[in-house]
């Protein structure tokens, strides 16, 4: 069979007689290795693979299995990269260089001539299903009576995967002119929220990707230059590659899966990003999202939401970096390869490939939080979005329990929930028992820095609640300040945010003593659950599973009306 070895855009500089014969070896070693088949020239340019970094979305590694790119560090000033049996380096993915390094030695990457990419930050009042045409014309509508122009801008894919194509094509209603940074469209975007009483968010756009030339440099002293991107896999099959990251803050060591490419990072340091198996990756998603000991059924259902929710993402996050998604809380929590426990690893495995689809065939955005107090919540209380059937709110109490609820959440239904006892399938679990019901104390310099950021400059006089979700949670609340302003602040995070990260807006406030500016000095919060409330509880999946329910009717409690779908 026909062999190549092919570098693009890839300058080896070999400063050592030892350098020389290492890269020889590596020649000929490759040349004897078999292969299974060659994919056809690339036809793009340099500069165009090194854009398509950022239009990644799922690709199938050389075993056929789903992989994702996900960013695992970032703001880098040198990155170590090795592997116990040498490491392959490929310049801009085509092709590779082989290293066979004597021992475990890292390769050094570093970057010169950093050029900082370029974003435009869009104030944003809606975003919906691609096709969903009647709702948002009803919005362009309302905003383009109160004198803005709207912008309709298109995010997020259509991929494959085994036959079945996937669209997570959103559109996002923009207004008027793109800003040059962050902070001045958000500062825009929280006026407008304040005067309009709506949801106003910032929508990023990539412009230009930032650029660099990076170094990868031996011990031995050979070098492998190349601009924007390198590429590292072990290579030996299945070999882990262990990843130092050297920045700003403190040094971060991973184990890392698959293959790693470093590339000049949002900010002007150097981003690592793990291309890995989607099964591997919810491995560690699903270990540090729920107790490894939860009964089987409950960790199977966090294996199907997190796997649904991870490839409903795609193509809508990270649109203006070179990957799909992070390795935070925002998208997915991952700490790259580890020892997983066996319960985790075997709920994973058993339910490998199924996801959860609406009537209307696309994937249910499977949201989760760690506990609901007793009754899960409607989408559309907790973000600005349409009303989803799979997301609707309902009761997460055990069997002949009170559901003071059922009549609606005024402040007497929400008062006698949390005078009660709890009786919630989350109690029963065992777990979580400082979530499920909780009380804070929050004084006016402790939340100052956190009011300022929903525009709030001046000491709260007055709080009354406007408006409650089914689940009790607070929606919308009504500041009166110091100075007779009234401020609105909706949404359920926005409200617990403003307070200094309260566990969930699922509480009842009472002032404390006035000072002398006629303000309270402190604020008493009673609240019950944890997070927004919306999709699967948790905890509640633990005590279900507890109770003997199977994990299909686990998550057609908490997404009900949804369909269980193998797709690989």
């Amino acid at each position: 069979m026909k062999q190549r070895i092919e570098v693009w855009s890839t300058t080896l500089s070999l400063q050592t007689p030892r350098a020389l014969q290492l890269l020889l070896t590596a020649i000929l070693v490759a040349t004897l290795l078999p292969t299974v088949a060659w994919a056809q020239a690339d036809p793009l340019g340099h500069e165009d693979r090194a854009r398509s970094l950022y239009r990644v979305v799922v690709s199938l590694d050389s075993a056929g299995h789903p992989v994702l790119p996900v960013s695992v560090f970032e703001h880098g000033t040198q990155i170590e990269v090795s592997a116990p049996g040498g490491l392959r380096v490929l310049g801009t993915g085509d092709g590779s260089v082989e290293f066979r390094l004597p021992g475990s030695k890292p390769l050094i990457v570093t970057a010169t001539d950093l050029k900082p990419g370029r974003k435009d930050y869009w104030v944003a009042v809606s975003r919906a299903p691609a096709n969903d045409l009647l709702s948002l014309r009803r919005v362009i509508k309302t905003w383009k009576a109160w004198g803005h122009r709207v912008r309709p801008r298109g995010m997020g894919a259509t991929y494959g995967l085994k036959g079945r194509v996937l669209d997570t094509r959103a559109t996002v209603l923009c207004l008027d002119t793109p800003f040059p940074t962050d902070a001045a469209a958000r500062k825009r975007a929280a006026i407008l929220a304040a005067e309009r009483h709506r949801d106003v968010f910032v929508h990023t756009e990539l412009a230009e990707p930032p650029t660099a030339r990076l170094s990868a440099t031996s011990a031995a002293g050979a070098e492998v230059r190349a601009a924007d991107v390198l590429w590292f896999e072990a290579a030996t099959p299945g070999a882990q590659l262990t990843v130092v990251g050297h920045g700003p803050g403190p040094d971060r060591q991973m184990l890392l899966p698959g293959r790693v490419y470093v590339v000049p990072g949002d900010g002007g340091g150097l981003a690592v990003v793990n291309e890995v198996r989607i099964e591997t990756l919810l491995e560690g998603v699903v270990a540090a999202e729920i107790f490894s000991s939860a009964p089987p059924a409950a960790l199977r259902a966090q294996a199907v939401a997190a796997r649904t929710d991870l490839l409903a993402k795609v193509g809508l996050r990270h649109r203006s970096d070179p990957f799909s998604i992070c390795s935070e809380v925002h998208c997915q929590a991952y700490r790259g390869a580890r020892r997983i426990p066996k319960s985790i690893a075997a709920a994973v495995h058993f339910t490998r490939g199924q996801v959860l689809t609406g009537q209307d065939g696309r994937l249910v955005d499977t949201f989760y939080h760690a506990a609901s107090g007793g009754h899960t919540e409607h989408n559309e209380n907790a973000w600005r979005m349409n009303p989803h059937p799979c997301l609707r709110g309902r009761s997460d109490l055990q069997p002949g329990a009170v559901d003071h609820l059922a009549g609606g959440p005024t402040e007497a239904a929400v008062k006698a929930l949390l005078d009660g006892p709890d009786r919630s399938f989350a109690a029963a679990s065992g777990k979580n028992k400082k979530v499920l019901r909780w009380s804070v104390t929050r004084t006016w310099p402790e939340i100052r820095s956190h009011m300022a950021k929903v525009g709030v400059h001046k000491p709260v006089r007055a709080l009354r609640i406007l408006k409650r979700g089914v689940s009790g949670r607070i929606i919308e609340v009504e500041l009166t300040l110091v100075d007779d302003r009234k401020v609105r602040i909706w949404g359920e995070l926005r409200i617990r945010r403003a307070f200094h990260a309260l566990r969930s807006s699922l509480f009842l406030v009472t002032p404390g003593p006035l000072g002398g500016d006629g303000a309270p000095v402190s604020w008493r919060f009673r609240g019950a659950g944890f997070g927004h409330g919306v999709g699967l509880d948790q905890t509640g999946a633990y005590g279900r599973a507890k109770r003997g329910q199977t994990f299909p009717q686990i998550l057609s409690h908490y997404y009900n009306g949804s369909r269980l779908e193998k797709l690989y």
